[in-house]
């Protein structure tokens, strides 16, 4: 059966060619639209993406603005368009081929027994044709494991823009700050190096959540509309999850009985186009969050953060890559930020920490292969940040910094045929690879 699909793509990648019937002047009538090649996916969802209705005078803008947002579902290794005309009427057809969303879940991500997330469980990124996201899975780390459950309710299905996003966690974290101890000879070179903890904050948790898309959110020109984030959360001392010295370490947090509801408001200024794995475009985002504590034991805090992106797409061959993140919260230290290897490569989670902190990364993609059936990727790149008490000084402070390589293989008509080969330098005692499938 695979074999079969993935000839029958391989075949539409060679016969399906777009064909550019309109100048940036040019008008046209489209009396139809048809949808072809969706073996999953509802007509529904693709043609709601259009920017113009059928029997409307359209221009090559709205056409490839069109296009562009049936590439940003995500749900395809291709989309093509074709115009012709049929007994006087002009019939736009579309050509969008579905991607396998739907699969086991088997993540296996490790560069060390200290560094690793392992997940397994099932998950459809297209449910049911719906473009509805699905996801249940059992999650482990070396801060913990749990169980997560995620459904989206997409904006195809919903009022305007809109979308609904509600799920669960619950499971077992310990929270940690640690500090990198490296012990040089007299001779500069490296002797030992230790992690040790700053913090250590062991807790059962559960914690529900929900977030709504604003319905007048617009994807190419800005109009304010904060989408709502809601989240309840349950946390209690478990000691038994530390192990040795560390139940009797005094930077343990011994006595959490903490409940939380936590309100936020986030917005969003630019749009990243997508195309299989390539990205194209800029977005700055923000978000205020404030956690209200529900029971004597709990402080309630704020909570500050604002990202940024940018991605160019120079040719077929390079694209360039930049991002940033930075935060400040008022929380005590155990609700305080603590960042790994998705913040710096190569640093283990817990040793980018506190109040306030910054990430960075800059990146240069080259594309070698780019199929329906197979893509190739290699990055090079630059990833640095820091954490403090202080916002002032964090800036002016020495950050944690990792240089590397990465490969990506994928076969872009089924995503979860997939494998990413890291090779980083962060110093001494840091990971110096990371294995993603």
């Amino acid at each position: 059966m695979f074999l079969s699909f993935f000839l029958w793509a391989f075949t539409f990648s060679l016969h399906a060619q777009q064909t550019s019937l309109l100048t940036d002047t040019d008008t046209v009538s489209i009396h139809k639209v048809e949808v072809k090649r969706n073996w999953m996916t509802w007509d529904l969802i693709v043609k709601n993406e259009l920017t113009f209705q059928e029997g409307e005078t359209i221009t090559k803008k709205q056409l490839d603005t069109s296009i562009k947002r049936i590439w940003n579902i995500g749900n395809f290794a291709d989309v093509k368009y074709d115009i012709t005309n049929v007994n006087g009427e002009n019939i736009l057809t579309i050509q969008a081929l579905d991607a396998v969303k739907f699969y086991p879940l088997i993540v296996l991500d490790h560069s060390s027994e200290d560094d690793y997330r392992y997940q397994l469980g099932v998950a459809d990124e297209n449910f049911l044709g719906s473009n509805s996201y699905f996801r249940l899975s059992w999650d482990k780390q070396p801060v913990g494991t749990s169980w997560n459950f995620d459904f989206t309710l997409p904006r195809q299905l919903m009022y305007k823009n809109m979308y609904l996003r509600f799920g669960f966690v619950t499971g077992k974290e310990v929270r940690r700050q640690l500090e990198r101890e490296v012990i040089r000879d007299e001779n500069n070179q490296v002797v030992e190096v230790n992690y040790i903890p700053q913090l250590l904050a062991p807790f059962d948790k559960m914690e529900v959540y929900t977030k709504i898309g604003n319905p007048w959110h617009k994807d190419y020109e800005y109009r304010f509309s904060p989408d709502l984030d809601l989240r309840y959360s349950r946390h209690r001392s478990n000691l038994g999850l530390l192990e040795g010295e560390e139940q009797i370490a005094p930077i343990t947090v011994r006595d959490i009985q903490n409940d939380y509801l936590t309100i936020g408001l986030s917005e969003q200024y630019g749009m990243i186009d997508s195309q299989r794995h390539r990205r194209n475009g800029y977005r700055l985002s923000g978000s205020i969050a404030t956690s209200i504590g529900l029971n004597s034991y709990t402080k309630s805090f704020q909570t500050y953060t604002l990202n940024a992106e940018y991605h160019k797409v120079y040719n077929k061959l390079l694209q360039l890559s930049f991002w940033g993140r930075t935060g400040y919260t008022t929380a005590e230290p155990m609700y305080q930020f603590s960042k790994g290897a998705s913040d710096v490569l190569g640093i283990r989670f817990g040793e980018l920490y506190g109040k306030s902190f910054y990430s960075a990364y800059a990146g240069a993609h080259f594309t070698w292969i780019n199929k329906n059936w197979l893509a190739v990727e290699n990055a090079y790149f630059l990833n640095w940040g820091n954490g403090s008490e202080d916002p002032i000084s964090l800036f002016g402070e020495k950050p944690k910094m990792s240089i590397g390589t990465s490969f990506v293989f994928q076969v872009p008509v089924a995503p979860l045929l997939y494998a990413k080969v890291t090779f980083m330098y962060a110093g001494a005692g840091t990971e110096w690879f990371k294995f993603q499938m």
